[in-house]
């Protein structure tokens, strides 16, 4: 979907990239596509128990706000503790499957670093099973922090975690730049002042993303490569 260049709201942006310390990327629609995998847990865990598994479509929309968040909108208060298990048991054995490295994702990583921009990884996936996804696409050095669930005591868009990853990479909130694909990113930029860039490559469109604040929408992290890091 093109969004009309009136919609972009551009006056919190860094200009000049010499202006911008760091990027700190989400993981789920924005680097990587897994949302298949995501849901053959939640298959599995509604089937376990003797439901319906949910669409795959509902559970791409409600990726972002992390597993246990998402999980309530598919089972009762009763299953959450059993469907939660479920869902953790089949994602150990299957989380290194599926995963497709988005479009232009290699591409913006590449060109953040080669200015000496730091780039992070910024995400309510397991910090474990983020960090296992990232070996397997041999981008572990491509990141100076990969911070994700269980890592801390927060989750995404709380502003303790945006503000432990601002001190773990030592910049300041108007030095850096969140990308991602939710309403969740937006809100886990602002609240601490940092700009967010989005893109409609996971479960919000632009038109979603422009109407939730953010700052930029992109088609694609291969536009964010070319229009602000070339």
């Amino acid at each position: 979907m093109q969004v009309p260049k009136h919609y972009f709201i551009q006056m919190s942006v860094p200009t000049k990239n010499h202006e911008i310390a760091a990027v700190l990327f989400d993981m789920d629609g924005t680097l990587v596509d897994h949302f298949e995998t995501i849901y053959r847990c939640y298959k599995y865990a509604a089937e376990k128990l003797g439901k319906t598994a949910p669409s795959y479509d509902s559970v791409k929309r409600g990726v972002g706000g992390s597993m246990p968040v998402t999980i309530r909108k598919f089972f009762e208060e009763s299953e959450l503790e059993r469907a939660m298990v479920l869902w953790r048991e089949r994602f150990d054995e299957i989380h290194l499957e599926g995963v497709i490295l988005l479009p232009g994702a290699r591409e913006l990583i590449q060109a953040v670093t080669k200015r000496g921009i730091k780039a992070a990884v910024f995400t309510n996936k397991s910090g474990t099973h983020t960090r296992n996804i990232i070996e397997s696409l041999g981008l572990t050095n491509s990141f100076d922090q990969i911070i994700g669930a269980h890592d801390t005591d927060y989750r995404k868009p709380e502003p303790e975690l945006s503000q432990i990853a601002l001190d773990r990479l030592n910049v300041e909130p108007n030095q850096a730049i969140l990308v991602g694909d939710s309403p969740f990113d937006i809100e886990s930029a602002h609240c601490v002042g940092m700009t967010s860039f989005c893109v409609p490559t996971g479960s919000h469109s632009a038109q979603e993303l422009v109407e939730a604040g953010a700052d930029r929408v992109f088609e694609s992290l291969q536009e964010i490569a070319d229009k602000q890091f070339s």
